[in-house]
């Protein structure tokens, strides 16, 4: 094969490849400042607790991100739960960012998966951020 033949090869490689993996957002989802149960009543959260020690924040989001993969399935409140995920992460952040600064962008990675599985309606995206974010959380924890 001549260089000529071997440089249209891998452009034409390279801009077949680059075509894979278009991203759809559905602008349908909205968003909702509460929690709404199944029939249809509002519930109040209570507001998180900033001295609550580090290790229960990171213990309720592992616990909400658990069945956010199903929620989002099940299109049954999984915007009320990532907002009570994203309240709580905003404290543990706080708190992490204080003594381990390095440590956030790990555990930011679990949260944007999650934040992406609802946004788009990705139950995938939230199942590998719950196991994400219980891999960092452990190993932070030592547990």
């Amino acid at each position: 094969m001549t260089r000529r033949g071997a440089a249209a090869l891998t452009a034409a490689a390279v801009l077949t490849l680059g075509a894979c993996g278009t991203t759809y957002v559905d602008t349908s989802v909205t968003t909702v400042a509460e929690s709404t149960t199944g029939e249809g009543e509002s519930t109040t959260l209570p507001p998180v607790d900033d001295d609550a020690p580090i290790e229960s924040l990171l213990d309720e989001i592992a616990s909400l991100m658990f069945d956010l993969d199903q929620r989002i399935i099940d299109q049954d409140d999984q915007v009320g739960t990532f907002q009570r995920i994203d309240d709580l992460w905003t404290v543990a952040e706080r708190k992490i960012r204080e003594g381990d600064p390095d440590d956030v962008p790990n555990f930011e990675s679990a949260i944007e998966l999650a934040r992406t599985g609802v946004e788009r309606r990705r139950p995938a995206d939230a199942s590998k951020g719950y196991k994400i974010f219980v891999d960092v959380a452990d190993a932070y924890l030592g547990r």
